[in-house]
């Protein structure tokens, strides 16, 4: 059946394009891929899925005790008796074998909701499409992930325009995005030094603070050019007026500085935002660990607390 459909949109590009007809294609897969929605849906089938598949895993487990159970004791056990388990063990692979194929069966449920999350999208798509080939004069356009395509000319692919359209909800202008400096953190003994805290903090700032389209980091590459061409060498004699000063100049949103000290096993940290638009202290985070496990988790609670601060 597919090589039929292949030979007719061969046949039909072939057509068109010796009729002098404006045709164009996309390629749906990428589409579907580079679809800045597409990680929210299919989150939403994986809830689904982990619940399906967990069902899943109990029913093969109830049944693999079962049939341990019955294989330990089928020595002991009268006919009658082995009958009623057979017929037990019997139902439950049934059971196993029908909820299989109602939920991962052809047209089981998985298919189903897959279906019915990306139809939207779908509908959108199929919207855009027809919105271009009426308004630019298309006779036809095609799906390069469906059809047997052996030649097109990259000026008809479409799938960049179609994306674009698609994606316009999710753009947000670039004054928009806000920007945030994180400064090295300030090692108080050497026993912070040695392990390193200072810098494990402040990557993990850098690095998790950014959120797609909303917050991003001022390049660190631009802070420490900054940094050296006004003659800052001590991180540690920065005063907060340094701190908005210098994130203004970079133009940031945000900046922030911090100080750990190890005292006997408890780690002391101290974390500092400040907003160049207000010109201040915004937040002031005070937080200790007691381990190096205890470390992460506390460092999760200030990019948790900072993240939350920056996003409102």
């Amino acid at each position: 059946m597919k090589r039929k459909i292949y030979i007719v949109i061969f046949l039909l590009l072939s057509f068109f394009s010796l009729s002098a007809e404006k045709f164009g294609y996309i390629n749906s897969q990428t589409i579907f891929q580079r679809y800045r929605g597409i990680e929210d849906i299919n989150r939403e089938i994986d809830k689904e899925l982990t619940e399906w598949n967990k069902q899943m895993g109990e029913m093969q487990n109830e049944l693999s005790e079962l049939e341990l159970t019955y294989k330990d004791q089928e020595a002991m056990l009268s006919e009658d008796a082995k009958m009623r388990k057979q017929q037990e063990i019997s139902q439950k692979r049934d059971k196993l074998n029908k909820f299989i194929e109602e939920i991962f069966g052809e047209n089981g449920k998985s298919t189903t909701i897959n279906k019915q999350m990306l139809k939207p999208v779908a509908d959108k798509i199929s919207s855009i499409i027809k919105k271009i080939g009426d308004e630019e004069g298309y006779t036809i356009i095609v799906d390069f992930a469906d059809g047997n395509i052996l030649y097109a000319k990259k000026d008809a692919d479409l799938t960049d325009r179609v994306l674009d359209e698609l994606n316009k909800e999710f753009f947000v202008p670039v004054a928009a995005i806000k920007k945030y400096i994180v400064f090295d953190f300030v090692p108080e003994d050497k026993e912070t030094r040695n392990e390193q805290y200072h810098i494990k903090l402040a990557k993990t700032l850098y690095t998790s603070l950014k959120v797609e389209n909303k917050v991003e980091p001022v390049n660190i590459k631009d802070v420490n050019d900054y940094l050296r061409k006004a003659g800052i060498t001590n991180i540690e004699d920065m005063k907060p007026m340094d701190a908005i000063n210098y994130g203004t100049a970079l133009n940031a949103d945000y900046s922030m500085t911090g100080r750990i000290k190890m005292s006997g096993s408890r780690i002391i940290i101290n974390v500092k935002l400040y907003s160049m638009k207000m010109k201040n202290e915004v937040l002031n985070i005070d937080r200790e660990g007691s381990s190096a496990l205890d470390f992460n988790a506390v460092a999760s609670e200030i990019l948790t607390e900072i993240k939350t601060y920056m996003e409102k």
